[in-house]
């Protein structure tokens, strides 16, 4: 059971207001930059400290893979979901003819990759989300015989909608196509087996908690076997197929392998409970209220998304109010996460129900 007073004090910020914006950059906890600190007394004697990083950067993949469901070892680190999503495109093995599939309104990371490819005869099918609701089985319907990729968000960075994995995957297996799997938006939120995808990436300054310049790759020992890396360095010479061509961010594991030894002794069943338990709570409140909820309560994750007329004038409004959320114009997007309460997620509706 989360104790959520005792929570709340490792996040000093929460004292300045009413925090629901996770989904653009989680609050950092008391134990963060402590940890990454570490990092510099660890390279007092430079190179002679490496073994430690990397015993480090180790025992984080280690954390990681408790996390997403999967071995250590098929995890590796770069500086964002979206150089991770590209270095996968550039080293995928496709040719004229083969089709991308995303949806019409997906991140523009998890698109522009392959768009780059269209060059080389690759198409894209941009599939367009006409209910929520239907999101994973209008993209299952996309994929045939010509789809090399299917590129999606484990849920969606505007809507709050989670994809069925499981479903996707079946399809693409079907299809012998590959399912690529932006996770920022989940990783930290909600449970993720990422065993049977091809490759799930994610930053970790969101639902992790943790700095930018840092995410996570998974890959699957089949589309590992398949890739011929575009960039190269010493850490990566031909004819290696790993992806990693250069050093690591040391400091961002740190901090990363110290808010992950945190969020552990909460005990992730407790986080995802709450984040769960929030997220409905809002919505339920919301539309009770009269809102237009686009979020849907089977298969959402920690955004909440309300289409309004007037998103920015909202934010403002309730900014000067020390309720902080998220202009995604034309969504309001809130995204509380276990450091939040209940009484927030209703300081924020009844906030929201005066100014309309």
């Amino acid at each position: 059971m989360l104790d959520s007073k005792e929570v709340r004090k490792s996040f000093p910020h929460l004292a300045e207001g009413v925090y629901l914006n996770t989904a653009s950059a989680g609050l950092s906890w008391i134990g963060q930059g402590p940890a990454a600190a570490q990092f510099y007394a660890d390279k007092f004697n430079g190179i002679g400290g490496s073994s430690e990083w990397m015993a480090r950067a180790d025992a984080t993949r280690a954390a990681l893979g408790r996390l997403c469901g999967v071995v250590p070892g098929s995890i590796q680190f770069f500086g964002s979901t979206t150089e991770a999503l590209n270095l996968i495109a550039l080293a995928m093995p496709l040719a004229q003819g083969d089709c991308v599939v995303v949806a019409e309104d997906e991140f523009p990371s998890v698109v522009q990759p392959w768009i780059t490819l269209h060059r080389n005869g690759v198409r894209l099918n941009r599939v367009q989300i006409r209910n929520e609701s239907e999101r994973t089985q209008a993209l299952a319907a996309a994929v045939d015989s010509h789809t090399r990729v299917l590129a999606v968000s484990h849920i969606h960075w505007r809507t709050g909608t989670r994809v069925d994995l499981s479903a996707l995957v079946a399809v693409c297996r079907k299809h012998d196509c590959r399912l690529i799997v932006d996770g920022v938006q989940a990783a930290g939120a909600v449970p993720v087996d990422a065993s049977e995808v091809d490759a799930y990436c994610a930053s970790v300054f969101k639902w992790l908690l943790s700095g930018f310049g840092l995410a996570f790759m998974v890959l699957s020992e089949r589309i590992s076997n398949e890739l011929t890396p575009a960039l190269r360095g010493y850490s990566n010479p031909p004819p290696s197929r790993s992806l990693r061509y250069g050093h690591l961010n040391y400091p961002g594991i740190y901090a990363l392998q110290g808010t992950l030894q945190y969020l552990e002794s909460v005990g992730w069943q407790n986080i995802y409970e709450q984040v769960d338990r929030l997220a409905l709570h809002a919505i339920a409140a919301l539309r009770y209220r009269g809102f237009d909820v686009v979020t849907p309560e089977e298969g959402h994750g920690g955004i909440v998304s309300i289409r309004h007329c007037a998103t920015a004038d909202v934010v403002k409004s309730l900014a000067e109010q020390s309720i902080f959320v998220e202009d995604g114009t034309p969504f309001l997007r809130a995204s509380p996460h276990f450091y939040n309460t209940e009484e927030e997620v209703d300081r924020f509706v009844n906030a929201m129900a005066k100014v309309g």
